[in-house]
């Protein structure tokens, strides 16, 4: 049965040492951990912070045009052809700001390797009914004090924040017979039919959900450390083992050898102290200096024994 008092005074600071290092193990694994959890949230608060501002640019401007281009994956609020004399007619297509959103989350997936979306409980449409964790994200918006809500879902990072109505989401969220404009109204009411109309400035709309690979955030995280680091690492531990070895048990283990060697009669052993300046920071030099004592002492009673 192992007992740790048995123990040599090596293998008892070799187990301090595993401990040690186990715990800085620990640390820096947590340390890693909070650092890659907040670098995410700042990422996934600038992603969210840009898309906000980019909607309400969108709806301020009454949305925005592309001249004879769509994507057939998003589709587009309305149209309007221009006629042109002596020129093929011009179609312009007209881009809500939940339109615009999937379209730049597209490209930020392909380019980047993130994607974002808006999610509302009120969905217009069923790209934007939200997944069971931004339903119970939003759920949770509307009750506490932070704006946001975070998680990892595998080895993906989850971040939903709320979005609030702002005075020009009201041109197509607003109240029917007051806020919504034509020919607006009829061009929502034609593609989305009665939905999600009747808000008010600084209600929740929805939230924008941010979705970013982790395996992405620990990449950049263990750049940081070079192959240096681990022979900085290495080096420490031989370092540790030389010190433990050399200059604290292997000096112990000579006064302990010393020791038996005076228990058993012999007054004549090296204590290694010949050339050793008595006064002496070195705990284990004033040990052996206190054995020199000690062997003195015997000799003097074993020559005043002899001598009766």
């Amino acid at each position: 049965m192992f007992s740790f008092n048995r123990q040599s005074i090596f293998v008892k600071i070799f187990l301090l040492f595993l401990l040690v290092f186990s715990l800085s193990v620990t640390s820096h694994i947590l340390v890693t951990q909070k650092v890659e959890r907040e670098l995410l949230r700042k990422q996934a608060r600038s992603i969210s912070r840009l898309i906000i501002l980019t909607r309400q640019w969108v709806a301020s401007m009454g949305g925005v045009w592309s001249k004879d281009f769509y994507s057939k994956d998003h589709g587009y609020l309305t149209s309007y052809t221009e006629e042109v004399r002596s020129k093929k007619p011009a179609v312009f297509y007209l881009h809500n700001p939940a339109l615009a959103t999937r379209e730049i989350s597209t490209l930020a997936n392909i380019e980047h390797g993130y994607d974002f979306r808006v999610v509302s409980d009120r969905a217009r449409e069923r790209k934007n009914e939200p997944d069971a964790f931004e339903a119970d994200a939003i759920e949770k918006l509307y009750f506490q004090e932070d704006n946001y809500v975070e998680d990892f879902s595998g080895d993906v990072y989850r971040y939903v924040e709320s979005l609030r109505v702002k005075k020009g989401c009201l041109r197509c969220h607003g109240n029917l017979r007051t806020d919504v404009k034509e020919p607006m109204r009829t061009i929502l009411m034609k593609k989305y039919g009665n939905k999600a109309f009747g808000y008010k400035v600084g209600e929740i709309r929805g939230a924008i959900s941010v979705r970013i690979a982790k395996n992405n955030m620990v990449t950049q995280l263990s750049s940081v450390f070079s192959y240096w680091n681990y022979i900085i690492a290495f080096a420490t531990v031989v370092l540790f083992y030389l010190f433990s070895r050399f200059v604290v048990v292997r000096p112990v283990q000579k006064l302990t050898n010393a020791a038996m060697e005076i228990s058993s009669g012999n007054l004549d052993v090296d204590l290694g102290i010949k050339d050793t300046q008595e006064k002496s920071r070195n705990e284990i030099t004033k040990l052996a200096f206190a054995f020199e004592k000690l062997r003195n002492s015997y000799k003097f009673l074993a020559g005043r024994m002899a001598n009766k």
